[in-house]
């Protein structure tokens, strides 16, 4: 059974890995104005600002949703952030934030639902974000269920922050053949002044191409295969894939360009460069995905249909594992810019999830 997920609109981190030899020498930059194709907001700021009165409560919000699952990620008290615009907040530093996210789980469901939560700061899980101790909480979903769940922020520094609140169905099931997992999340920007940009400085490095958008290969957001030279989706038609627990697991994601039309604008020219971090996760708890690195950042130019990014994860303890990767857009650079206006621009923001299963069995 499947979570029918319905998303409001609200303006309202065990193992060690390593990875094969990197792409290196490869072309490195940090997100400007003019890769995002839009001008900056001079007039304004960053983005629009808004009045507390004009965030969608969620009683309102609520209303809309006779089934399915609405979700909702708010400041505790929105008189504290000092400014916000669409999914951004400003902030002071050096102080903890608490957050409420919202579950309304409508009679009209025909079944429970359970979640797995747990939260992401700039591509970092966090520990103890969440009421019980841990990097994860679970939390069961009756018919009816309108529940709020604390989430505490540590102090911030000065700069722009993601904060990505993440809740995976069912994560007593086991993993679909094909990898497939909804990823239930909300994504907000904490921003504490002074910061030098309006976005966070990350270098991302271009990636080659291997599927062509122009010869109408497959375009893939994302997904993994264990091909060092084909597409076949993981271990298909196996949910599990059977592995010495004394070797390494190598695999690939494959992920490539991504733009958002926007139906409601007029004519715009196709985004040139697409960016995104990968993160790795076994058993829900996030590990390095390359030596040294929690995430990595990757570019692409939009003719590129995919990429092949090799990744090795170190030998796993007997028994069964779950391992999820996610592809998340455009990280650093504020939700408030990111879904630009209704009449404009709107650029990738999406969190893409696999989920996959590996049985570590003993030496024969």
């Amino acid at each position: 059974m499947h979570l029918r997920i319905l998303y409001p609109i609200l303006v309202l981190g065990m193992l060690v890995t390593s990875c094969s030899s990197q792409l290196n020498n490869q072309e490195s930059s940090v997100i400007d104005w003019k890769n995002l194709q839009i001008d900056p907001n001079t007039s304004e700021g960053v983005c629009t600002e808004i009045s507390s009165e004009g965030v969608d409560t969620w009683e309102s919000t609520k209303q809309d949703f006779t089934s399915g699952l609405a979700v909702g990620f708010l400041p505790e008290d929105l008189s504290k952030p000092n400014k916000i615009a669409r999914e951004t907040y400003w902030v002071n530093a050096n102080q903890h934030l608490l957050f409420n996210w919202l579950f309304w789980y409508p009679e009209g469901n025909e079944e429970p639902g359970n979640l797995r939560l747990f939260v992401l700061l700039n591509e970092n899980q966090l520990n103890n974000a969440l009421p019980e101790p841990g990097i994860y909480n679970d939390i069961n979903l009756e018919k009816g269920d309108d529940k709020s769940v604390k989430v505490t922020i540590p102090p911030l520094s000065a700069g722009v922050h993601d904060v990505i609140a993440v809740g995976i169905p069912y994560p007593q099931n086991e993993p679909d053949e094909y990898g497939s997992v909804i990823v239930i999340y909300r994504r907000i920007t904490l921003i504490v002044d002074p910061v030098p940009s309006p976005f966070r400085k990350i270098e991302f490095i271009s990636l080659p191409a291997e599927g062509s958008v122009k010869k109408n290969d497959p375009e893939l957001a994302l997904e993994l295969t264990l091909k060092k030279d084909e597409i076949d989706v993981w271990n298909w038609p196996n949910p599990w894939l059977d592995i010495n627990m004394n070797t390494p697991t190598l695999f690939f994601a494959l992920a490539g360009h991504q733009d958002v039309t926007n139906l409601d604008a007029p004519p715009i020219d196709p985004l040139a460069t697409s960016f995104f971090s990968l993160l790795l996760f076994v058993d829900y708890q996030q590990i390095e995905i390359a030596p040294g690195q929690m995430a990595l950042y990757k570019k692409v130019s939009k003719d590129i249909a995919y990429s092949r990014i090799p990744i090795e994860v170190s030998p796993l303890p007997q028994g069964k594992h779950y391992m999820l990767v996610f592809r998340i857009d455009s990280p650093g650079v504020p939700m408030c810019i990111l879904t630009g206006n209704s009449k404009g621009r709107i650029l990738p923001n999406s969190v893409y999830g696999k989920l996959v299963g590996i049985e570590a069995l003993p030496p024969k």
